[in-house]
């Protein structure tokens, strides 16, 4: 039964170029689609805005939670790719100890897993050379393209590139998530950094929601006034996904003009709050917080110790990638 679909579809000029259609254009798709489906523009601007919870990881020290991505990013560097999984793995103790509720798990597995995948499979498809060992051989009618078709050795090298992306970005949403904005500002001026870098931490963690909740807004708007952004209920068939994808490409300077005037207003509003505060006036700012360190920060310190001298150790021993 399958053998004249399989001569067709990998022994016939025109069933390998389908095939090659659907691993170059088909199989990409499924990101978005996963991103739409599960997360959507109102999902990503609750998971990337500061929750106010009463957890271990949000009573740290700012200062800490603010070197955290640094020092993960360091020791993904330095890492080879395999134990790079397993410093990923130690990425996850801190949401454990978040408890996150099912929601917002299942947004950012999609979050951080759907990028990783979609560059393990484009890399397979680009980081290939000619003398490569093959999974599929692209036809010569898709030259254009620019590869010459799924490599082995490309998945694997997308492989390394996907476990520094999701170390990084399981890192810096721990930060997003537990510490507010204007915490960033205090850690960065208390780590002798300048304030301008405190201001565009602050304001790069502020932008996303803000950007997204103005998205929220115009979009909300436009139904208000009988545009249909409504999502198809079967992704499967053609006629309704290819509907909502020509109203949302219809609707992009609808969407794009109000949002991209509301956040230059923004940033002249907070250029203007700035100057009124006296921002960067004096070299040192007051503060009427004061933290003390407490056990969790100890506790914190000390596995990040060990984490650098578990590093230290496998670079040493030859399990580094340099």
């Amino acid at each position: 039964m399958w053998h004249p679909i399989d001569q067709f579809l990998f022994h016939r000029i025109v069933g390998e170029t389908i095939v090659a259609y659907a691993i170059s254009f088909l199989v990409p798709l499924i990101g978005p689609a996963l991103f739409i489906r599960f997360v959507g523009i109102k999902g990503l601007r609750n998971v990337l805005s500061y929750e106010a919870r009463d957890t271990p990881i949000h009573r740290l020290d700012p200062r800490l939670k603010l070197l955290y991505p640094v020092f993960i990013g360091v020791c993904s560097v330095l890492l080879s790719w395999q134990w790079t999984y397993v410093l990923f793995g130690l990425t996850l103790v801190p949401w454990v100890l978040l408890r996150p509720s099912m929601v917002r798990v299942r947004i950012l597995t999609v979050i951080v897993v759907a990028p990783a995948l979609l560059s393990i499979w484009s890399q397979g498809l680009y980081a290939t050379t000619p003398h490569d060992k093959l999974i599929f051989a692209y036809p010569v009618t898709m030259f254009w393209v620019g590869t010459v078709g799924l490599s082995r050795a490309g998945l694997v090298y997308g492989a390394h590139q996907a476990a520094r992306l999701l170390v990084t970005s399981s890192a810096a949403l721990v930060l997003v998530f537990t510490t507010q904005p204007s915490d960033v500002v205090w850690a960065t001026t208390r780590l002798l950094a300048p304030q301008r870098i405190g201001l565009a931490i602050s304001v790069g963690v502020r932008f996303l929601p803000s950007l997204f909740e103005r998205l929220n807004t115009v979009m909300r708007a436009a139904e208000v006034r009988g545009y249909d952004f409504t999502t198809p209920e079967k992704w499967w068939r053609p006629r309704q996904t290819y509907g909502y994808a020509r109203r949302m490409v219809r609707a992009l300077p609808l969407l794009t003009v109000p949002v991209l005037v509301g956040s230059l207003r923004g940033c002249g509003q907070m250029a203007l709050v700035a100057d009124s505060r006296a921002f960067n006036v004096h070299r040192t700012r007051t503060t009427y917080r004061v933290v003390q360190w407490r056990t969790e920060d100890k506790v914190a310190l000390a596995a990040a110790a060990l984490v650098g001298a578990g590093v230290a150790f496998l670079v040493a021993t030859g399990h580094g990638r340099f």
